[in-house]
């Protein structure tokens, strides 16, 4: 025996009514049931790819990073002492 669990969402109303047009239902309900069940079982729905998330760096600089910014505080330190 299968187990129903009730889900709810907020959707825009357009969005339900193309919804509704796209697989031929009356009713919210089935129309959303026949859109699962499609994309369940469909060969063509590849599961969306997670993009690999950049963690924020704390803590030093790259050694290369390091190097350009000490070469752009020595510019700048020597044009302030030129004029």
């Amino acid at each position: 025996m299968e187990k129903y669990i009730i889900a709810q969402t907020k959707l825009p109303e357009d969005t339900i009514q193309k919804l509704k047009e796209k697989t031929g239902e009356s009713t919210i309900k089935e129309a959303l049931a026949r859109a699962i069940e499609h994309y369940l079982t469909c060969a063509y729905v590849e599961p969306p790819k997670k993009g690999k998330q950049k963690k924020r760096r704390s803590g030093r600089l790259p050694v290369y990073l390091t190097e350009l910014v000490e070469q752009y505080k020595n510019i700048i330190s020597e044009e302030m002492s030129n004029d």
